[in-house]
């Protein structure tokens, strides 16, 4: 059965796109068949990687027949988009659409501790109802439990707790200065193949803990879409690496 995976949440800085390219990086690794579409405004830019949907010019031919070319579809729907989306989704009968033609569909809802971001998760739970799988990805900005105490109070995780939805946890990131020195983003720091060598340790790390979370939620996730071609190679030590240079 093909995957069409949803990201969205219109509150800013849940770290959508983050998370869509770890999805993307992790699928990378294992040489699994897929591709990373981007939801946008006209004439908005889409994020590094993606291939842009323009919502002006959405229609339901169009978005089957991007979800239908790969067994796994990656959706980043732009900050913005999302009640536009939920309407094109309602409006178009889509979850009969992607039901006759065997495409299941998972929703993911990023959330920050600031219940604000929590909107889009009661919003969501509405339009797909049990037509869709969830999971909410909680980008860390402080420590797991004050965050987790401000999610589980929530109407947000009640309603989440009768889907039986999966969370991650995304760690803060801690290499804004190796970011800076050396002009990245994150999001092209995700993309970039020397991520490692360039940012150092806090990065590897980073990246590690992000890549298990993925990895925990992988059946969930990618289902029978989840088709590995190869292994995926180890992150060689940073420190090894640099001293070697050195020597050099």
């Amino acid at each position: 059965m093909k995957k069409l995976i949803l990201i969205q949440n219109d509150y800013p800085g849940t770290g959508k796109s983050t998370l869509a390219l770890c999805f993307h990086r992790y699928l990378q690794q294992y040489g699994v068949s897929h591709q990373l579409l981007s939801l946008t405004e006209e004439d908005s830019p889409a994020p590094a990687g993606s291939t842009p949907l323009d919502a002006s010019t959405l229609t339901p031919n169009k978005f089957f027949a991007h979800v239908d070319a790969s067994p796994l579809t990656i959706l980043d729907v732009g900050t913005g988009l999302g009640e536009f989306f939920n309407k094109f989704y309602h409006g178009t009968e889509m979850d009969q659409i992607l039901q006759e033609a065997g495409i299941a569909l998972s929703v993911v809802l990023p959330v920050t501790a600031d219940r604000e971001s929590f909107d889009s998760v009661t919003e969501a739970a509405e339009v797909f109802s049990d037509n869709a799988e969830y999971l909410i990805a909680h980008l860390v900005t402080s420590c797991y439990d004050e965050d987790d105490k401000v999610w589980d109070s929530s109407y947000a995780a009640r309603v989440m707790d009768m889907f039986e939805a999966v969370e991650l946890h995304i760690p803060e990131i801690t290499f804004h200065l190796e970011l800076s020195t050396e002009r990245l983003s994150l999001d092209s720091a995700l993309q970039d193949g020397n991520a490692e060598e360039r940012l150092g340790k806090e990065y590897v790390k980073w990246h590690r803990r992000v890549m298990g979370q993925v990895d925990s939620a992988r059946q969930y996730l990618f289902g029978d879409a989840f088709r590995p071609t190869m292994v995926p190679k180890p992150v060689k030590p940073v420190r090894k690496a640099r001293a070697a240079k050195m020597a050099a």
